[in-house]
C-alpha cells in the first residue's frame, strides 16, 4: 500500500522541482531583460552576417522607400550608428533592423503603423517582455544563417529518394519479420551497415542544410508562441501570423521529427537504420519551397517585432527625442535643438532651411561636418525608426545622398580626386529626378589643385541649386561662398583662440566665417616658432 503513495509522492516532487527550476530560469532571464533595456549592447557584432537579409533583398524593398546607397551609409557612420540602435534578441531581429534602416520610407501610414508598436512596447513593459522571452528559441547566433534557407536556392531533390523511401519500407519489414520470428536477426547487421554508409554520403552533402531547417522549426514554433499571447495591441501582427501558420505549421512538426534526440543516442541509430532524417528532409524541402512566401512572411514578421523593441529601448537612451513631423513637397524644414546620437556631449543646433541652398563656412574642428552628418542622420531615423534626436523635427519626405569621406581606393587604382568625381555625380544624376533630396557635401573637389576645384565646386553648386532639392555644403573656401552667394545662403561655426587653446562654441551662426585657425592649430600642436612666425608674415604679406 505504501509504495504507490511513494511513487506518486516522488512524481508530484519531481512537478513541483520542474515548476521551481523553470521559475528560476524565467526569473533570471527577466532580470537579464530589465538590466539590458535602455542600454548598449557590450557584445561585437559580425556586421557581415547581419547585411545577408539586406544583401538577398536589394531588389525587393519596402514599398514606398528608398534604398541608402552604401557611400553614404559610410559617410553618415551608420555601422557605428546602427551597433548603438541594435538591442535585439535574435539575429534576425538585427538583420531585420538593419534591412529597415537601409530603406527610409516616404508614407506617414507606414511610420505611424511602427509609431503604434513602438510605442506599446514603451509604455507596456509585460508585453514586450513576454514577446522577448518567447524570442529565446532564437537567441543562438547561428540562426543568423536561417536566412539562407528562405533567400537562397534550396537543394534540388535528387530522383533517388524513391529509392530511399524503398530502402526506409523495406529495413522496417525486415525488423517487423525479425521480431516476429520468421528472419534470423543477424540480417539487420547488414541493412544497418548498408544504411549507414548510404546515410553518411548523402547527409555529408545536406549536413548544413538539415542544422538551418532546425532553427526554421524554431521560428514557426516562435511564431506560434507570439499568436498565443493575449493582449489587443498585437491583433494585427496575429492576424498575419496566424494567415501564414495556417500553410507551415505542418513543416515546423515535420523538422521537430528530423531534429529529435535523446541523451542516449537511442534516436541516431533509429534514424541510421531507417534513413528517417534524410528521407524526411527531402520531403520537409519539398513543402518549403512550395510555402516560400509565407515562411519568409513570418521571418519578417518575427524580425520586425524584435527591431521595433529594439528602437524602444534606444529611445529609452534620450530624454530630448521626438516623432518627426513630416509636411508635403512645398512644407518647411525645420528643426530645433538636433543633436548627433554618437556623440556623448553633443551640442544641440536650431536650424530651418528659409534657403533650399546653403553652404557653412568655419575653421578645421568647429563643427561643419559634425552638423552636416547630424542632419542626414536624423533625415534617415526619422523615416525609418520615427524618431528624431532633436526637440523637435518638421520636414517633407526626403532622399539623402552625401558626399564626404572620400579616400583613394588603392583596390581598383583610383585616385582621391576620381573618387570624388564619381562621388558627386552621384548628386548631379539624382537631382535630374523627380524625388526631393537633401545633398550633402563636404570639402567639394578639395582632390585637386585649387584653381580647378573653385572653378568646377561653382558650377557644380550652381547646377544643383534647383529650387527642388536641399543643398547642406561644408567648405573652408570663403572664395567659393563669395562667388555662390546669390544662390546659396551663408552660415559658419566658429572658435575663439584663448591661452588654453582653442574654444569652439559648437554652434551655427549666420553670414560667412570670419576666423581661421590652420596656422593657431599648428602653434597649439608645438611646431616650430620658424614656421608658425614666417607662415602668418606670407599671409600678411600676401607672399604666398
Amino acid at each position: 500500500m505504501m509504495y504507490p503513495i511513494i511513487i506518486f509522492g516522488l512524481f508530484v516532487g519531481i512537478i513541483i522541482l520542474f515548476i521551481i527550476l523553470r521559475q528560476r530560469k524565467l526569473t533570471k532571464k527577466l532580470k537579464q531583460l530589465r538590466d539590458n533595456w535602455a542600454k548598449i549592447p557590450e557584445k561585437k557584432l559580425d556586421i557581415e552576417s547581419i547585411k545577408l537579409f539586406f544583401k538577398f533583398n536589394k531588389n525587393n524593398s519596402i514599398k514606398h522607400s528608398y534604398c541608402i546607397d552604401n557611400d553614404t551609409w559610410d559617410d553618415l557612420d551608420f555601422d557605428q550608428i546602427f551597433q548603438i540602435i541594435n538591442r535585439t534578441i535574435t539575429p534576425i531581429g538585427s538583420q531585420y533592423l538593419f534591412y529597415l534602416l537601409r530603406h527610409p520610407v516616404f508614407k506617414k501610414e507606414i511610420l505611424e503603423n511602427r509609431e503604434r508598436l513602438i510605442n506599446n512596447f514603451t509604455e507596456n513593459k509585460n508585453l514586450r517582455e513576454k514577446i522577448q522571452l518567447a524570442f529565446q528559441k532564437l537567441e543562438d547566433d547561428n540562426v543568423k544563417n536561417l536566412v539562407y534557407s528562405l533567400w537562397k536556392p534550396l537543394p534540388d531533390i535528387p530522383g533517388y529518394t524513391k529509392i530511399l523511401q524503398f530502402i526506409s519500407f523495406t529495413s522496417l519489414s525486415v525488423l517487423l519479420l525479425v521480431l516476429t520470428g520468421y528472419i534470423d536477426f543477424l540480417i539487420l547487421l547488414p541493412i544497418f551497415t548498408l544504411n549507414l554508409i548510404l546515410r553518411s554520403l548523402i547527409k555529408r552533402k545536406i549536413d548544413i542544410d538539415i542544422q538551418y531547417l532546425k532553427y526554421l522549426g524554431n521560428l514557426i514554433n516562435v511564431a506560434d508562441k507570439i499568436l498565443s499571447l493575449k493582449f489587443k495591441e498585437l491583433i494585427d501582427i496575429q492576424s498575419i501570423l496566424n494567415k501564414n501558420l495556417e500553410k507551415t505549421r505542418i513543416i515546423g512538426k515535420e523538422i521537430f521529427t528530423l531534429q529529435a534526440n535523446d541523451d542516449f543516442g537511442v534516436y541516431e541509430y533509429i534514424k541510421i537504420y531507417f534513413l528517417w532524417d534524410i528521407s524526411r528532409f527531402y520531403s520537409v524541402i519539398d513543402k518549403i519551397k512550395n510555402h516560400l512566401k509565407e515562411l519568409r512572411a513570418i521571418y519578417e514578421t518575427i524580425g520586425n517585432l524584435d527591431a521595433l523593441i529594439s528602437t524602444a529601448s534606444f529611445r529609452a537612451n534620450y530624454n530630448d527625442y521626438c516623432c518627426p513631423m513630416f509636411n508635403g513637397v512645398n512644407g518647411k524644414y525645420i528643426v530645433k535643438d538636433i543633436y548627433h546620437p554618437l556623440l556623448n556631449k553633443s551640442v544641440p543646433n536650431s536650424f530651418e532651411f528659409k534657403s533650399k541652398n546653403i553652404i557653412i563656412t568655419g575653421s578645421n574642428m568647429a563643427g561643419k561636418t559634425t552638423f552636416l552628418k547630424t542632419l542626414g542622420v536624423n533625415a534617415i531615423l526619422s523615416q525609418t525608426i520615427n524618431t528624431s534626436l532633436a526637440k523637435s523635427y518638421k520636414a517633407p519626405f526626403i532622399k539623402v545622398i552625401s558626399s564626404i569621406g572620400k579616400t583613394d581606393d588603392l583596390v581598383s587604382g583610383k585616385s582621391y580626386y576620381l573618387a570624388e568625381v564619381e562621388s558627386i555625380l552621384r548628386l548631379i544624376k539624382a537631382s535630374e529626378l523627380e524625388v526631393i533630396h537633401l545633398f550633402i557635401m563636404d570639402e567639394i573637389f578639395r582632390g585637386t589643385n585649387s584653381t580647378e576645384r573653385l572653378a568646377t565646386s561653382v558650377e557644380v553648386l550652381k547646377y544643383l541649386s534647383n529650387n527642388k532639392d536641399y543643398i547642406l555644403v561644408a567648405t573652408h573656401d570663403l572664395q567659393l561662398s563669395e562667388i555662390v552667394n546669390s544662390e546659396y545662403s551663408i552660415f559658419n561655426f566658429r572658435e575663439e583662440v584663448c591661452e588654453e587653446g582653442l574654444k569652439f562654441d559648437y554652434k551655427l551662426h549666420s553670414g560667412p566665417s570670419t576666423t581661421r585657425n590652420a596656422i593657431a592649430l599648428l602653434d597649439y600642436a608645438g611646431y616650430p616658432k620658424s614656421i608658425i612666425e614666417n607662415a602668418t608674415n606670407r599671409i600678411r604679406n600676401y607672399s604666398i
